[in-house]
């Protein structure tokens, strides 16, 4: 019986294995991107928003690294309030803590770039690293993104605009997250960019999912 249940533990393992390919780190790496997206996005704001009181002109700039420089510099402008040291290093204590998210976002990035390399090059190349790995997330993996037809990955992400359209008759959505190619967001006629994009991503993501067959 202990060999037999030994046995069972091991076929469990290995069905595991199989089962689990590198499509799901790819899709986890996306979202802690995306988290830390998000919560970069509203510290910033809140940051920009606290130091616009005591420089307004700082509000203006919108990069971020440009942006939490400047903080740093203290420079009060011409109206402004007047804050003290410990007001201040408060702030510079939340420069440093976005400072390193930004950091951590930057390095997942490059960890994405690297694993869609090894896993689906020609996606990578087609799409880039976020757009990509989004279309990965959203089709919930590789195959499953290949075996959709070019019109649907043009919408993916647009579930909510694309069910508006189904029930109350809105205008049916263009494109998803590949809105955020530079090739679509760039171009006049978005509609015609998203079906060419969309056409080239899925022969890339064939490309990637059979080669493997």
């Amino acid at each position: 019986m202990e060999n037999l249940r030994e046995l069972n533990l091991k076929l469990t393992a290995e069905s595991l294995r199989k089962a689990i390919h590198k499509d799901i780190i790819i899709v986890q790496t996306i979202h802690s991107i995306d988290n830390l997206i998000a919560v970069i996005s509203k510290l910033l704001s809140n940051l920009r928003e606290r130091y616009g009181y005591y420089n307004s002109e700082s509000m203006k700039i919108e990069d971020q690294k440009q942006l939490l420089n400047e903080i740093k510099k203290f420079k009060k402008g011409k109206v402004g309030i007047d804050l003290d040291k410990e007001d201040l290093d408060s702030v510079l204590d939340l420069v440093e803590v976005i400072e390193k998210l930004i950091d951590t976002k930057e390095k997942q990035e490059k960890y994405l770039e690297t694993l869609m390399k090894k896993e689906c090059p020609f996606l990578l190349e087609t799409a880039g690293p976020l757009v990509g790995a989004r279309l990965i997330s959203l089709a919930n993996d590789l195959k499953h993104l290949a075996e959709l037809p070019s019109s649907t990955i043009q919408v993916l992400g647009a579930e909510k605009a694309l069910f508006r359209h189904l029930k109350e008759g809105a205008r049916a959505p263009k494109f998803g997250v590949i809105y955020n190619h530079e090739s679509i967001s760039k171009d006049k006629n978005r509609g015609k960019a998203a079906r060419h994009l969309a056409a080239k991503i899925s022969i890339a993501v064939k490309k990637d999912y059979f080669r493997k067959k």
